[in-house]
């Protein structure tokens, strides 16, 4: 079948992020087929197109949770975990996630150093005495290698362990390496804890992706700006239209970029309707997958009678030492000097609109703040990974591998089906699978379609190659699938092979259906989409009920990592 996009002036459009712009089309926009289009309101300002770029974003959160329940309540899918949370704080998910060591207390003493080691997986802990650059426990622990090296002032700390975990059946056995710096100050770690982040070597070789964090928190100056709170308001626009709400709109309109001078982060701000009150703001964290637990949070408050804005927000510096990360938070208040002008509504000549700007310069406006609440985190907490509440493609492919399988039909005896990892799959769809060519005693090649994980720092969640056959008087579907995650590693993933068979519990039901053949040819400029005439009547099969789903075990599951595909 054709396949085309339903929008005919995409040099019209925002240059927006993926994400931004799709969630977009459902706010603001309609799509009526090849005639489509996106809407973009504007018409308070000339700066329509500008601001639609950088609201895009905004506009999407908004409805970012709307959408995801509408999608999943189309799929038949519960937003309660098709699979049960087991024991995602344990031993074997750490091991996984964060293989790594906290030194603490590290001093350098008379040709040697001392120090305490914690495992971040097995939270074990032992006491180290260094001698000449080797260290042993003061308590013996079996298969951990422990060194020192000190040069001047600073001192190198390597660690290679192996532990077992016995939290999931079965008992998984690990070995990690890894090695870390610090300075020192009269012979003791500035930094304390020290992280020593681990590379694993078994069960597979990869190193887990650690966060990128919130904007700015680790840029120079981040802490000691911060004690002086300040903003930048940029691109001040402010517009009153005191429609009759017959041929115009009653409506307000703020919209400014909001610029945190200790950090760097940049907000997009807008408040539309009725009355404009609370501003919502949005920053590059909603198209990132990599900010960690921690994001900025911004609130606006602005009085339309008095001009008056008032920002709260929170933001992260550890540019001073990330063993000691701090959640800051402040407030400031100031008056908009904005510049208006007023004329009528030209539908409705009786009723005015008011478009204001702010006249400096540079059109900005400096905003000082008053310093709030200061928390000291958890060593390193800004970058490390989150904390999962569901297994994610790795461990679900190891522990409990399941294809969740939808939408089985066939169309002239050629089979389809959806099918999506069964694991915590968050904002994500199925992947429809076609029929290929035959691979003998009747197994046929799958011809994947759209590949939604491409985008996505974890991948895709279905296989990037398999093969299935189809057993009509059982209604059983097999399948032979090798798959991989990238979630903690993309630069060397886990790749899975495995066989799976499921039945389809539901009634298969027949009919006749015109045949049409489409070509999969681009449109030319200026042609319209033409539907061919029939050629023909085929049988087309499907389950009876469109959102029925079934799940199949792997079995025979194998596993290894390298490089990504």
């Amino acid at each position: 079948m054709r396949g085309y996009l339903p929008f005919t002036s995409w040099d019209k459009l925002p240059s927006c992020g993926v994400l931004g712009l799709v969630l977009l089309t459902f706010v603001v926009g309609k799509i009526g087929g090849r005639g489509g289009y996106i809407s973009i309101p504007g018409s308070l300002s000339d700066d329509g197109l500008w601001w639609s770029r950088q609201l895009c974003l905004v506009l999407g959160v908004m409805t970012m949770a709307r959408l995801w329940f509408v999608g999943a309540a189309a799929l038949g899918v519960s937003l309660a975990s098709a699979q049960a949370v087991i024991s995602t704080q344990g031993c074997t998910s750490r091991s996984f996630t964060i293989p790594s060591w906290f030194v603490e207390d590290l001093t350098a003493t008379e040709g040697g150093a001392s120090f305490s080691l914690l495992n971040r997986a097995t939270n074990q802990t032992a006491e180290y005495i260094c001698q000449g650059g080797n260290c042993s426990a003061e308590e013996g622990i079996e298969d951990l290698v422990a060194s020192v090296q000190i040069s001047g002032t600073r001192a190198s700390v390597s660690v290679n362990q192996t532990w077992s975990c016995s939290d999931r059946t079965p008992e998984t056995k690990f070995t990690a390496a890894g090695t870390a710096s610090v300075s020192l100050t009269d012979g003791k770690a500035d930094s304390s804890p020290l992280l020593v982040k681990g590379s694993l070597l078994q069960p597979v070789a990869l190193t887990p992706r650690y966060n990128e964090g919130p904007t700015g928190h680790d840029t120079p100056g981040c802490l000691a700006k911060s004690e002086n709170p300040s903003w930048v308001l940029s691109h001040v626009i402010w517009a009153d239209q005191d429609g009759d709400e017959i041929t115009s709109v009653k409506e307000q309109r703020l919209t400014f970029i909001l610029t945190n001078l200790a950090n760097g982060y940049e907000a997009s701000c807008m408040s539309q309707g009725p009355v404009a009150t609370n501003i919502f703001c949005a920053g590059t964290e909603f198209q990132s997958f990599t900010i960690g637990r921690y994001s900025i949070s911004t609130a606006v408050q602005f009085d339309p009678a008095t001009y008056s804005v008032t920002v709260s927000q929170t933001w992260f510096c550890d540019d001073h030492n990330p063993a000691k990360p701090l959640q800051i938070s402040a407030t400031g208040t100031l008056p908009l000097p904005l510049s208006c002008t007023t004329e009528p509504i030209p539908s409705s000549p009786t009723h005015l609109k008011k478009f204001c700007t702010v006249p400096t310069t540079d059109s900005t406006v400096s905003l000082t703040g008053t310093l709030g609440t200061v928390v000291t985190l958890q060593p390193y907490s800004i970058e490390d990974p989150v904390p999962a509440t569901q297994d994610s493609c790795t461990l679900s492919s190891i522990y409990s591998p399941k294809w969740q399988f939808s939408y089985f039909s066939t169309y002239n005896g050629s089979i389809s089906f959806e099918i999506i990892l069964q694991t915590n799959r968050g904002f994500r769809y199925p992947n429809p699978v076609y029929q290929g060519k035959s691979a003998g005693d009747g197994w046929w090649e799958c011809e994947m379609g759209y590949d939604g994980g491409a985008q996505v720092p974890e991948g895709p969640l279905w296989p990037y190659k398999c093969q299935f056959r189809w057993d009509e008087g059982r209604k059983e579907l097999s399948l032979r699938a090798e798959w991989e995650c990238l979630e903690l590693d993309a630069e060397n993933p886990v790749r899975f092979s495995g066989v799976s068979t499921a039945t389809v519990n539901s009634n298969i039901v027949c009919e006749k259906v015109e045949h049409r053949e489409y070509t999969d040819e681009p449109l030319g400029e200026g042609e319209e989409l033409t539907i061919p005439e029939p050629v023909g009547v085929v049988d087309y099969c499907y389950t009876e009920n469109p959102s029925y789903a079934w799940v199949g075990d792997v079995k025979d599951v194998t596993w290894t990592s390298g490089k990504s595909l």
